[in-house]
């Protein structure tokens, strides 16, 4: 059943309507339904100055609207992403548990990333994450045998980049030091155009001049997915 409003509470919603108010603003204020307040509003004429208000108004509720959207979404998102997150949490135990799996994931890595034999006869290992490159060292020094002063590092560049500044990074995440690094120079390619990404340090490749090394971590690889192809 609709509910019956008193002529003063009709007349204080056309009051407020009259000061450029707008139905959301009406709503809230006397805690009437914004389509009931719409019908009786509807024939006031407001200046060019209220029109000016409300749709101002109506535009700054929207953004805010979307604000809240998207922090629920992000929510949303980081909820889901912890999920599953949680979910695969086994595969950390499990490679952590066998050496054999732990050299596997190496492999793999290295046959998404790094340089084939016999096109090159040294393992060459590039990628511009971080995490990449630093869980790719880490197995190859605890599951392989390598000597630290075979292994080397390059940095490749855009041109806007300071090679210093990264060299110094990458020496901190891949725990070599800079005298083991090759000279280098940016990319040319990228002459005058900004790099967007303030997270992007170049791309990391590390060398380690051993084709025996190159080729079983590139065996270990294609002996796992020879079995899925």
């Amino acid at each position: 059943m609709a509910k019956n409003y008193s002529e003063k509470t009709k007349q204080r919603a056309l009051n407020l309507r009259q000061g450029g108010w707008t139905l959301g603003e009406i709503s809230r204020k006397t805690s009437i339904p914004k389509s009931t307040i719409s019908g009786w509003v509807k024939n006031v004429k407001l200046s060019k100055r209220q029109q000016e208000r409300i749709e101002n108004k109506i535009i700054a509720s929207s953004a805010i609207g979307r604000s809240i959207a998207v922090k629920k979404l992000r929510e949303k998102r980081k909820q889901w992403k912890e999920r599953i997150r949680n979910k695969v949490k086994y595969i950390r135990k499990g490679v952590l548990a066998a050496p054999e799996i732990a050299k596997m994931l190496c492999g793999l890595l290295y046959l998404c990333e790094g340089s084939k034999y016999p096109s090159s006869q040294a393992m060459t290992f590039g990628n511009s994450d971080p995490k990449v490159i630093a869980a790719f060292l880490n197995l190859l020094r605890k599951y392989f045998h390598v000597r630290e002063d075979k292994l080397r590092c390059r940095i490749m560049p855009r041109w806007d980049q300071d090679i210093d500044k990264l060299q110094r990074f990458w020496s901190k995440i891949t725990k070599i030091s800079l005298r083991y690094f090759y000279k280098t120079k940016a990319d040319g390619r990228t002459r005058g155009i900004k790099t967007m990404r303030k997270d992007y340090m170049g791309i990391c490749a590390l060398t380690y001049c051993d084709t025996a090394l190159q080729f079983e971590l590139q065996a270990i690889g294609e002996k796992i997915i020879e079995k899925w192809s």
